[in-house]
């Protein structure tokens, strides 16, 4: 009886999880997936290039649907690759730091795997030198500080006036529905891995697109390729893609978590925790000074009609305030478009207005959040109680200009 009993309630489940159809039900809501440029390039173009001598920068979300390794993908269909560069993380993608050492000997991969972030530009074209190709196919973010991107422009340079092809292996932008947002680069605050592609704080792009137009704008003599994805649209959702979410870096686990963290990591320049060293990275704000229940109250009152806050305690266990309480909230996305500059910009002026203990981050004589907004005025405008919409006018004329520049280049 207990087994018969069992039995049914397995059935029952079954049969509720399935519906009345039969069907089942997945999290993407479209029945068509897109095929990324890996996808595209091993299906219909590698055949060009059998037997070609390749470098390969790319890192853990180089994968295609069925999570298979572009590594494997590579070398299983005829192309000879030479070594792995990997960006900010590693190769596993499993650092917070940058890794201290030049290579590792992978002997699972039976490759010499270079750290990008530990090579001088001669070091790169000499590894480049022996390739008749060169491969990128990394998980961008569409946000100009996050590292990626500079990693795309910095090979791009050095490629420049060299008969080497650069193959770009094109993936969504998570946040592309966003569409650009923020100021444009301003040329004082170009650093080498933050603040180096030339463009607004969101771009709009995909990783191809991006390529194409610092080719269009800043880089004619390139020999660039670009492998399209099949099926997408800019403004899609990452879920609605089809694809696994691989997580980009070790505190971006979720889709969600890298839609907030487009939202708050301007804050980085303040001296408050983005919930590094929690289980809700950039979701969790705050600091030791921060009462969270006032704080939560003041944030909803804000008005922001796509976010919505709670009071919470946290204890990072490494970064800023590594074993301290932090009182802050937690930050829930609700769907909608936004723009992450402008709740970067009202939040770090509340901070900065309510509570003596807040400043802004600084590595010398250079201030943090200058290099992260690529420009002081976002630092200044906040410092002078100028309004948002006071910022944007001041900034709002290169964006557009951005833009016009920008559409020339769009594949989706």
């Amino acid at each position: 009886m207990l087994k018969k009993y069992h039995l049914e309630i397995i059935i029952s489940l079954l049969i509720i999880s399935c519906g009345a159809s039969g069907k089942t039900y997945h999290l993407r809501s479209n029945s068509v997936r897109v095929y990324s440029g890996l996808e595209n390039f091993i299906r219909n173009h590698i055949s060009e290039y059998n037997n070609r001598k390749a470098v390969l920068i790319t890192n853990h979300s180089g994968v295609d649907y069925n999570l298979t390794a572009n590594i494997e993908q590579l070398r299983k269909n005829g192309i000879d690759l030479l070594t792995v560069l990997a960006p900010e993380h590693g190769i596993y993608g499993y650092q917070n730091d940058y890794d201290k050492n030049r290579y590792i000997e992978e002997k699972n991969l039976n490759l010499i795997i270079y750290n990008l972030h530990k090579l001088t530009d001669r070091s790169i074209a000499f590894l480049f030198k022996n390739a008749d190709i060169v491969i990128f196919d990394i998980q961008d973010m569409g946000m100009r500080c996050y590292t990626y991107i500079s990693n795309l422009k910095r090979v791009m340079d050095i490629l420049n006036n060299s008969s080497k092809e650069l193959i770009v292996l094109d993936r969504p932008n998570p946040i592309s529905f966003l569409g650009i947002d923020g100021p444009y680069l301003n040329r004082r605050f170009k650093s080498k891995y933050i603040s180096a592609f030339p463009a607004t704080f969101i771009y709009g792009m995909t990783i191809g697109e991006s390529a194409l137009y610092y080719k269009g704008e800043f880089n004619k003599n390139i020999n660039l390729r670009i492998i399209k994805m099949k099926n997408y649209r800019r403004e899609m959702l990452y879920y609605e893609t089809g694809l696994p979410w691989i997580p980009p870096s070790p505190n971006l686990p979720t889709y969600e978590s890298s839609i907030v963290y487009s939202a708050v990591v301007l804050m980085e320049g303040i001296n408050i925790s983005l919930g590094r060293g929690t289980t809700k990275p950039f979701e969790y704000i705050g600091a030791p000074w921060i009462e969270p229940f006032s704080f939560s109250k003041a944030l909803n009152a804000m008005g922001f009609k796509d976010f919505i806050f709670r009071p919470v305690y946290f204890l990072p266990l490494f970064s800023k305030y590594k074993g301290k309480t932090c009182g802050g909230v937690q930050i829930f996305y609700r769907g909608g478009k936004f723009s992450p500059t402008e709740f970067s910009y009202r939040v770090i002026q509340y901070i900065m207005r309510k509570y003596k203990k807040a400043s802004w981050e600084k590595y010398k004589s250079w201030f943090d959040v200058d290099y992260l907004a690529g420009t002081d005025q976002f630092r200044k405008s906040i410092d002078a109680g100028i309004s948002y919409k006071g910022f944007l006018s001041g900034v709002n004329e290169e964006i557009e200009e951005f833009n016009r520049k920008r559409k020339k280049y769009l594949l989706y």
